[in-house]
């Protein structure tokens, strides 16, 4: 029986001029598994990708990238900048900005004091600090209000773990695992919350119907105004980092 060979190419970075006058970089990949000529803009950071099913088709993509410079340029205007976890940015952390600083002298290796989330040590440690205590506290937060949802939806919570998912925010499963991604804690307390009861009443209704809607309004009568929040300031969570 015969094989067929996929060949998927990282190529180099080309520099696109855009109608607004900017310089994109422009990652070219050749994919044998895509079907067709595809473009991308990333929703955070805003780099760009152009993917060609085979070499073959490279010139052709390169000209279809040429004639949406616009619509280039326009995607990443909208996209969110990278803040990196670093001493002076600002960043998020249950829905309040605050400065990361540094104190060498200071015992704790990181501590969240007002505005300012300092930490101690050494500069090169800032950005595993970080991850460490929102990971950390996320998973403390989110292990405590599934509980409390579990206990008023009577059902049980098999184990609570966090990750850093592209797209979804939680997610469960039938068995009471459920999955968070660890950046909640950047957002409001009572978004935290209300997407951990969101997927606790997954485990009564696991569909969207409308008995699970009614669940949750039990649970968290106003979801709709966290959900709203979610929509509209979720994507700029995953720009830090």
């Amino acid at each position: 029986m015969k094989t067929c060979q996929i060949m998927s190419l990282t190529g180099p970075y080309e520099h696109l001029p855009l109608a607004n006058g900017d310089i994109a970089p422009v990652h070219i990949r050749v994919d044998g598994r895509a079907k067709r000529i595809s473009l991308k803009v990333e929703k955070i950071g805003g780099l760009v990708t152009l993917t060609a099913p085979s070499e073959a088709k490279l010139p052709e993509a390169r000209r279809f990238m040429s004639k949406r410079t616009r619509w280039i340029a326009e995607r990443r205007a909208e996209a969110h900048e990278i803040t990196p976890f670093a001493l002076g940015s600002v960043v998020p952390f249950l829905g309040r900005m605050r400065r990361i600083v540094q104190d060498k002298s200071a015992k704790d290796p990181l501590v969240v004091f007002g505005d300012q989330i300092l930490i101690g040590g050494p500069g090169s440690s800032v950005k595993s600090a970080i991850y460490r205590f929102f990971k950390a506290e996320a998973l403390r937060r989110l292990i405590a209000s599934t509980s409390k949802y579990a206990a008023k939806s009577g059902v049980t919570v098999k184990r609570v773990s966090i990750r850093d998912a592209k797209t979804r925010w939680g997610s469960c499963s039938a068995d009471g695992r459920l999955s968070f991604s660890w950046r909640l804690v950047m957002a409001p307390e009572h978004v935290l919350d209300y997407v951990a009861a969101h997927e606790v009443a997954h485990l009564k209704h696991m569909n969207h119907s409308p008995e699970y809607w009614t669940h949750l309004a039990g649970l968290f009568p106003e979801f709709k105004v966290a959900e709203s929040w979610l929509k509209e300031n979720g994507p700029g969570l995953r720009s830090y980092g």
